[in-house]
C-alpha cells in the first residue's frame, strides 16, 4: 500500500510534521529505530520515594518559545520554573581556586555578545548565506580563534569565560566550532543572545513537571507509528514512488519522505541512486553526558558559584527542586573523555567536584547518567554543529533534499531556536507545509 508520506524519526520534529500532515488528510507513517518516541528527549521516573520525573535529555523551555509552550498548554502539562540562587560567599572562589570575573570583565562579556549579535544580524538571508561577503571568512574561523585574536586584548580569564559559555550552549569546544555556525545559531534566536541567558526569562526558564518526553508521547497518540525498525536504504529511482528498506527487511513505499533526524546520521542510510557529494554532511554532533544526582538535602542553596568553571567533569550545574538534585552537564571534549572511562570513576569525580565547589561532604542517594554519544540513533547532543571550514552548502539543508520528494527536518534545520526543542517543532511544522504544497 502506498503511503503519502513516511516520516523517519519519532522525535519532536517528526511527530510535529506528522500531526500537521495527518490533520490535513495526508496519510502518514512514522518509523522509529528506537523502541520509544521522543528522540533527544528522555524522561524517567525517579525512585519511588522521590515521586518525581527527571529528564535525561532536552529539558528547558524559554518564555518566547511559542510552539512548545502552545503544546504544553494544549496537553495541560504543568510547568515548573527553574530555580536560581543569588548569594555568594566571598571566600568560596578562593577556597576552590577560582577567580571571579571583575565588573569590567563581566561588562566585556556582555559587549562581546552584543558584537556577535550584530555580526549575526548581517546574515539577513539564511537561504543564501554566502551572499554575505564575510560568510566565507567566518566559516573558516573557529569561535576560539575569534576569542583568542590578540587584537581584541582579552586576558586569559576572560577568554576562558567566553569559551566555557560557548561550550555550555553548544556542547562543543569552541576550537571545534565554526564561527559562522555559531553566528547562524544566534541569528535563529528571537531576541538574540540575551534570550539564551540563564535565570528568569532565559532559555532555561521552564521545565515540564511530567518530563519533556511527554510532549512526544502525547503527540504520538493519534499517529501511525512503527517502533524498533530503523531505515536502511532509500530507492528513489522511480519518479512515481520511493521504496524504503528497514532493518527488519520490510519494505515501504511512499510518495514523499521526511527524514526527521539529525543530518549527522545521513551517512547511515544508503541512497539509490547515490546522492551527489553536495549532500554529504560535514556536521559533527555535540557531545554531552547528562547527570542527575539526587540528594537528601539541598546543601547548595544559598551558595552561588561560578558554575561554568571547569573544576571537574561538569561544565554546567543546575539546581533541581523536584526531586532535590543537581543536574550536571559534561560537555565537549570532557564528555568524549569520560565516555571511555568507568562509570564509578565519573560518579566519584562529580561528587568530588560538588563537594569542593560547595564545601560539603554530602553523598548522593541516587545517581542517573545518560551518555548521549553512546545513543546509537543520536550520536550525541545537544545538536549537530559545523566545524571550521566545513559549511560548504548551508542552504541545501534548509531546502528540499531530492527533487521535491525527500526532505530533512530536525532542530539543526530550524529557522528559529536551532538546537532547542522549539527548533525541532518549528522545523517539523514548516517542512510539513512544504510537503503538503508538493502533494497538492
Amino acid at each position: 500500500m502506498m503511503t503519502d508520506v513516511v516520516i523517519v524519526g519519532a522525535g519532536l520534529a517528526g511527530l510535529s510534521a506528522a500531526r500537521y500532515l495527518s490533520s490535513r488528510n495526508v496519510t502518514c507513517l512514522v518509523i522509529e529505530a528506537r523502541t520509544r518516541v521522543g528522540g533527544r528527549t528522555l524522561s524517567q521516573k525517579a525512585p519511588d520515594e522521590c515521586e518525581f520525573t527527571i529528564d535525561l535529555g532536552g529539558q528547558w523551555i524559554g518564555p518566547t518559545q511559542k510552539r512548545v509552550l502552545s503544546l504544553v498548554e494544549e496537553f495541560g502539562l504543568p510547568l515548573i520554573e527553574q530555580t536560581w540562587h543569588s548569594s555568594y560567599p566571598e571566600d568560596l572562589g578562593q577556597a576552590v581556586g577560582l577567580i571571579r570575573l571583575t565588573h569590567e570583565q563581566e561588562q566585556t562579556v556582555i559587549d562581546v555578545y552584543d558584537i556577535w549579535d550584530k555580526m549575526a544580524e548581517e546574515l539577513t538571508n539564511l537561504e543564501q548565506v554566502w551572499l554575505n561577503e564575510k560568510a566565507k571568512e567566518w566559516a573558516e574561523m573557529s569561535v576560539a580563534s575569534y576569542i583568542d585574536d590578540p587584537t581584541l586584548g582579552f586576558d586569559e580569564r576572560l577568554r576562558l569565560e567566553l569559551k566555557l559559555q560557548v561550550l555550555t550552549m553548544t556542547a562543543c569546544n569552541p576550537e571545534r566550532l565554526s564561527l559562522l555556525h555559531w553566528l547562524l545559531t544566534l541569528r535563529s534566536i528571537p531576541g538574540g543572545s540575551s534570550s539564551l541567558d540563564d535565570g528568569n526569562k532565559g532559555a532555561q526558564h521552564f521545565k515540564i513537571a511530567a518530563g519533556s518526553q511527554q510532549l512526544s508521547i502525547l503527540l504520538a497518540e493519534k499517529q501511525d507509528i512503527r517502533l524498533g525498525d530503523g531505515l536502511v536504504s532509500v530507492d528513489y529511482s522511480s519518479p512515481s514512488e520511493i521504496v524504503l528498506t528497514l532493518l527488519s527487511g520490510n519494505k515501504l513505499t511512499c510518495r514523499r519522505l521526511l527524514l526527521a533526524f539529525s543530518p549527522t546520521l545521513l551517512s547511515r542510510v544508503s541512497f539509490m541512486p547515490p546522492l551527489s557529494s553536495d549532500w554529504h554532511c560535514h556536521m559533527t554532533m555535540g557531545q554531552c553526558i547528562k547527570t542527575v544526582f539526587i540528594y537528601s538535602t539541598p546543601f547548595w542553596r544559598g551558595i552561588e558559584t561560578n558554575q561554568t568553571e571547569q573544576q571537574g567533569p561538569c561544565s554546567n550545574i543546575f539546581d533541581l527542586a523536584q526531586p532535590t538534585a543537581l543536574i550536571g552537564l559534561i560537555l565537549g571534549d570532557q564528555a568524549s573523555l569520560w565516555c571511555d572511562r568507568e562509570e564509578n570513576e565519573l560518579v566519584e569525580a562529580i561528587i568530588k567536584q560538588y563537594n569542593t565547589l560547595y564545601r560539603t561532604d554530602h553523598q548522593p542517594i541516587h545517581t542517573f547518567i545518560k551518555y548521549w554519544q553512546k545513543e546509537e540513533w543520536s550520536g550525541g547532543c545537544y545538536a549537530g554543529v559545523y566545524p571550521p571550514g566545513s559549511i560548504s552548502r548551508w542552504e541545501n539543508k534548509r531546502k528540499t533534499f531530492v527533487d521535491g520528494r525527500i526532505w530533512l527536518a530536525s532542530t539543526e534545520t530550524a529557522s528559529e531556536w536551532v538546537g532547542y526543542m522549539e527548533g525541532a517543532i518549528e522545523a517539523g511544522e514548516s517542512t510539513a507545509k512544504y510537503i503538503l504544497n508538493m502533494l497538492q
